[in-house]
C-alpha cells in the first residue's frame, strides 16, 4: 500500500512538552521578578530569563519534519532545508533520522533516536493509519518517520513521477527571526551581565 501524495508533519511530542515546561517556568520567574524584585535586578534578569525560553522554543519546539507532495521540508533550530523527492538517494535512522542525498546528508533534529519518549506527535490520521507497526503496538519515532518517508518516496517512484535531480536538490535557508532574536537576546543577556 503506497502513501501517495499528501501534507504530514511530524514532530516529537516530549520535545514539545519539554518546551511549554521550560517557557512556563521563565514566565513564572518573570512575573517573580517584576513583582518582588526591584526593577535593577529585573531589567538585568529579564533578558536571561526571555534567552532561555527563546532557546527553548527553537530547540524544542521549532523543529520538525514535513512531507509534502513537492518536497521534504527539514525544519531544525537555525536552518530549514527542502529536499526534492527526485534527490533521496537513502533514508538512515541508526541515531537521528538522517537523508542521504544527491547534496549531501541532511540529519532532522525533530526525529530523535528511538526510545519511550521517542514518539512522533501530529500527522495526518490517514497517514498513521497506513504505517505498520510492531508487535507492541507502537511505531517507535525514528521507525516511523523513516516509514512516512520512504512510503511517500516509494509512490512517487513507483508511480515514475520523480524525474532527474534539479541542481543539488537540496535547497538551505536560514531561519533568519529564530536567529536575529536569539542573536539579540544574548547580547542583552551579556550586556545586562557586564553592566557596572
Amino acid at each position: 500500500m503506497t502513501v501517495g501524495p499528501q501534507q504530514t508533519v511530524l514532530y516529537p511530542v516530549a520535545s514539545r512538552v519539554l518546551a511549554a515546561v521550560i517557557i512556563a517556568i521563565c514566565v513564572l520567574i518573570e512575573v517573580s521578578l517584576l513583582v518582588s524584585a526591584r526593577w535593577d535586578v529585573a531589567l538585568r534578569a529579564t533578558p536571561a530569563v526571555m534567552l532561555v525560553g527563546a532557546g527553548a522554543f527553537v530547540l524544542f519546539w521549532m523543529p520538525r519534519v514535513e512531507l509534502s507532495p513537492a518536497d521534504l521540508r527539514i525544519v531544525n533550530p537555525l536552518r530549514t532545508r527542502r529536499i526534492s523527492w527526485p534527490a533521496i538517494v537513502d533514508i538512515e535512522t541508526r541515531w537521528s533520522l538522517t537523508i542521504d542525498t544527491a547534496g549531501g546528508r541532511v540529519t532532522a533534529w525533530a526525529a530523535p533516536a528511538p526510545g519511550p519518549a521517542s514518539q512522533l506527535g501530529r500527522m495526518r490520521r490517514d497517514a498513521y493509519n497506513r504505517v505498520s507497526i510492531n508487535d507492541r503496538g507502537v511505531s517507535r519515532g525514528n521507525e516511523l518517520a523513516r516509514s512516512l518517508v520512504v512510503r511517500q518516496w516509494e509512490a512517487y517512484r513507483d508511480e515514475g513521477v520523480l524525474g532527474a535531480v534539479e541542481g543539488a536538490g537540496v535547497t538551505t535557508s536560514w531561519n533568519w527571526p529564530a536567529v536575529a532574536v536569539v542573536g539579540a537576546l544574548t547580547v542583552a543577556t551579556l550586556t545586562g551581565a557586564l553592566w557596572p
